[in-house]
């Protein structure tokens, strides 16, 4: 519990207000300051400020109103694109207004935690940008909505939140196959297997977002190929293909059992920066919990 931190997330105005029943508010979790970008920096200068403040989106502005925002998801989709060439185009030659979600819902620093929320849910967002007499005061997350979660003593099992139904792919899988079943199935991860169904890592927009040039080299992959009906491996062979799953997942893969609190799936998504947790049940993989299930969670 103690690497958790708790004093490094708790804001001591909005323990005192909970003791005294006071409805929580979105100014009371949202964070401060809001990266903020122009529509005609580059999608290398957009990756380059995410790195540097170690945030998953930023806000496009021009003329001081806000225009757009771009998460991480926005970035890996420009990995998978249809549009011919467009994958072969540099990212200081791309534009954040090429890619920027536009519409932006936002909200206001009053409103009640559960009512953002439910804001988020209903539109299949991860954030709200804050906005207060006309200014961009801050911005509410996700992680902002899970960081408190984990401070209270909600007994809701992980198994009560988390999905059954969850993407997996081989650890040799090129990245292109990666990024199509995501786009396809409309999922935000994968979790990477071995031939065996042995769960090794897990890829999310976090990895091909920031993954070093990931279709950039090829390599020689030794294949077994399937047994014939006697139980028999046949022979082996080498394929030649781009960077594979195996060179941008996330490892060692850190799970959580169905039965643990869903504040310690909360807590460990926390410590470990990371977007959703598999959920196993006697060392059996049976689904995943998200950020987004907990906020689904906190919602109701």
């Amino acid at each position: 519990m103690s690497e958790f931190r708790l004093e490094r997330f708790v804001k001591e105005r909005w323990v005192i207000d909970l003791l005294q029943g006071r409805v929580m508010q979105v100014d009371d979790l949202m964070s401060a300051p809001v990266y903020v970008v122009a529509p005609d920096d580059t999608v290398g200068h957009v990756k380059n400020v995410m790195l540097k403040h170690k945030v998953g989106r930023v806000v496009v502005a021009y003329a001081g109103a806000l225009v757009g925002i771009i998460a991480k998801y926005d970035l890996a989709k420009m990995l998978e694109s249809s549009e011919a060439g467009w994958r072969r185009r540099r990212q200081d030659r791309t534009l954040a207004k090429t890619i920027m979600s536009e519409n932006v819902i936002k909200t206001a620093p009053s409103t009640p935690l559960k009512v953002a929320a439910q804001t988020m849910i209903a539109n299949g967002i991860g954030c709200l940008p804050v906005i207060g007499d006309g200014e961009l005061l801050g911005i509410l997350t996700e992680t902002d909505l899970i960081t408190h979660f984990a401070t209270t003593n909600s007994k809701a099992k992980v198994k009560t939140l988390m999905s059954d139904a969850f993407l997996t792919c081989h650890r040799h899988h090129s990245i292109n196959h990666v990024l199509r079943d995501m786009e396809r199935t409309h999922t935000f991860r994968t979790i990477v297997q071995e031939g065996n169904g042995v769960p090794v890592g897990i890829i999310t927009h976090t990895n091909l977002t920031f993954a070093q040039e990931p279709f950039a080299d090829s390599k020689d992959i030794v294949m077994v190929r399937k047994a014939d009906r006697a139980g028999v491996q046949k022979n082996r062979y080498v394929r030649k293909v781009a960077q594979v799953a195996e060179d941008v997942m996330s490892e060692p893969l850190i799970t959580v059992s169905d039965e643990s609190a869903a504040i310690r799936a909360a807590r460990m998504m926390v410590i470990n920066r990371i977007d959703a947790v598999p959920v196993v049940r006697d060392e059996t993989l049976v689904g995943i919990v998200s950020k987004t299930d907990i906020v689904r969670y906190m919602a109701k």
